[in-house]
């Protein structure tokens, strides 16, 4: 799963679900908020598209070792979305706290075997956002556990994975977002290995 790229950086992968091209901002050619790729097929890929979710969100579900794995894809608005750029109509944290709503109406309907994935814009535990913040996305979450959280070897993360109770993180690569002493990305970089609990 890729947040903040383009769609055609993922032509290689053959099974490949977006989240739209439209998330309030000027569209350019193919670029996306958030893009998931799978190795097996996805099915009843859907958007949420309206409110701060339009463009941010794509969920599917693909077959893993014989379950079907429902994934929730997010990038989740950063604390100053639409305030001074884009449409400039909203305070710092208001897009933020709309989608955690939303995410949380979205994972009342989820089965136990799913994964949020994706640019949540927030450490966990809270470290310069406002607790309020932080509570709204826990909240949103319930009982899905970010085995993300914590400090790790390169720093805190933003980009978080979630697992639903029926799942477990088996293992985790973490790597950091320069490379030979070139930036790469603005984001630490995680894969996380997951099997049925």
């Amino acid at each position: 799963m890729a947040t903040e790229c383009f769609r055609s950086d993922w032509a290689v992968c053959p099974h490949v679900v977006d989240a739209g091209h439209d998330w309030g901002y000027p569209i350019v050619e193919g670029q996306r908020k958030v893009v998931a790729w799978s190795r097996t097929p996805w099915a009843d890929a859907r958007t949420v598209d309206h409110g701060a979710t339009q463009g941010r969100l794509v969920m599917a579900r693909t077959p893993v070792d014989g379950v079907d794995v429902h994934v929730i894809a997010v990038c989740i608005p950063w604390a100053a979305a639409h305030v001074s750029t884009g449409r400039r109509d909203r305070k710092r944290w208001d897009e933020h706290l709309e989608f955690c709503a939303t995410l949380a109406e979205v994972l009342r309907e989820a089965p136990p075997h799913t994964v949020v994935v994706g640019d949540f814009n927030q450490a966990i535990p809270r470290r310069r956002q406002p607790v309020r913040v932080l509570d709204a996305l826990i909240d949103a979450l319930g009982g899905y556990r970010v085995t993300t959280a914590g400090d790790t070897a390169v720093g805190p993360l933003i980009d978080h994975v979630a697992l639903g109770p029926g799942l477990v993180e088996t293992s985790r690569i973490v790597w950091p977002n320069t490379i030979d002493g070139v930036v790469v990305s603005d984001h630490t970089g995680v894969a996380v290995d997951i099997a049925r609990a």
